[in-house]
Order: structure tokens, then sequence, then C-alpha cells
């Protein structure tokens, strides 16, 4: 490849805009290094590479830059093999294509612990969300996995039910990042009706920087710049 072309994705999707990915194609049929530069946190964003004919390396994406996460050699994580959970204390069961659950065995068994999401796709069973469930079946843990077959985050919630804060690993398992959410009050509306928003996001290691943004946006801002200059690319 010769020079550097970095082009934004604004649209924000997890399978990446398909008219910036044939621009990304093209210039890197031409023998230019181009990469789709994309901002939002997707764990199965690499899985849709193939889809545009793009491989691993035309993705520069800001959390997989966050968490070392840009060169990872894909592995599956069956549900059946997860590490996460205890073989010895919960019984799996699969729904469907996209979903299970782990049931936990001795006085209490049948009650479900952990509602276990599938990514879509070959090969089945492949990890994406493992949600710990109370006793009242609501949601208080969610250990989100990355499609390349590593636990890429864990999210907490608010007894609401609303995402409180996130923490961000790389793949062996360092904390890389750390987000918080909270409410915005809006003068003269109810509770009820205050948007839930991001506050800070704390990255620990970003080139040897330790950065405290006040939202993503922030991040993006200064992650484009960053990389623009870092890699002497062509931005557009």
């Amino acid at each position: 490849m010769g020079s550097e072309m970095c082009i934004r994705d604004s649209s924000n999707l997890p399978t990446l805009d398909p008219n910036i990915a044939a621009q990304v194609k093209a210039d890197r049929d031409n023998g230019v290094d181009a990469k789709q530069v994309v901002r939002g946190y997707y764990p199965d964003q690499h899985m849709h590479l193939a889809n545009h004919g793009l491989p691993d390396d035309a993705l520069l994406n800001m959390y997989d830059v966050f968490q070392k996460a840009t060169d990872v050699e894909t592995k599956t994580v069956h549900y059946r093999h997860n590490p996460q959970i205890d073989k010895a204390r919960y019984h799996l069961d699969g729904l469907d294509w996209g979903m299970a659950q782990a049931r936990r065995f001795g006085t209490t068994y049948g009650r479900n612990v952990i509602d276990i999401d599938l990514f879509p796709g070959n090969p089945g069973g492949t990890t994406s969300m493992l949600h710990y469930v109370d006793r009242n079946d609501n949601t208080a843990v969610t250990d989100i996995w990355d499609w390349r077959g590593f636990k890429s985050a864990t999210r907490y919630y608010q007894t609401t039910g609303n995402v409180s804060n996130i923490i961000f690993y790389t793949p062996t398992g360092d904390i890389a990042a750390r987000a918080s959410f909270m409410w915005q009050h809006l003068e003269g509306k109810p509770n009820t009706e205050w948007p839930l928003v991001q506050t800070s996001l704390e990255v620990l290691d970003y080139d040897g920087e330790h950065l405290w943004f006040e939202s993503e946006m922030h991040a993006w801002e200064y992650f484009v710049q960053h990389e623009q200059q870092k890699r002497n690319a062509a931005l557009r």
C-alpha cells in the first residue's frame, strides 16, 4: 500500500456506510492504504467488513484503538464454552438461533440467572452478550463480547433499567476505558422525561496519555485529529 487515507464514516452504523466502504475499497484497489474511520462502539462491526469486500485493517474504529484491539486474531467463543459461565453451577438451554439461558443447579434449579444473546450467522451459538438477571428478572449487569472472541465491555444499570456506566477492556482483559451516564435535568419537565446522557469518557492509555472527555463526541473530535497527525494521513 502507498499513502494513507482516512475516510470518516458519519453514519455511525454497525454495518458501515456502504458508500464510504465502496470509496475505501476503490482507494485500496488503487494502492492507497485507505481506512474507514468510525466513532461508535460496535462489538459486531468487524463481522460486516467482508460484506463490503474489506479486510480487517480497513477499519479504524475509535473504540478499537482505545481498547488496543485493532489487530486481533478472530476466534469463536460458543456460549457452551464461554469461560464466564460456570458449568458446575449453571445448566445451559439453547432457546433458538439467537438466544440461550443459564439456569441455576441445586435447590433453585430452574431459575434463570443469565440471558445469553448470540451473534447471527455461522458458526451458530457465538456469544454476543451475557445479561445477568436478578430475582425479579431485571438485568443488573451485562458482559458484552466482541465478535472476534473476547470480552469487550461490562455494562452496569441503574434500578430504573438505564445504563449507569460501562467499562471497556483490552483483548487481554485489562481495563481500557470507562464511560459514565447521568440524567440531564430539563427545566419544566418531569424527571420521567429527562434524557440519559453520557457525562464522561475516560481513556486510560491512548498513545501513552491518560485522557478524560466530556462525551463520546469530544473524544471523536480529538481522535480524528490525533490519528490524522500520527499517521500523516489525508482526511476526507
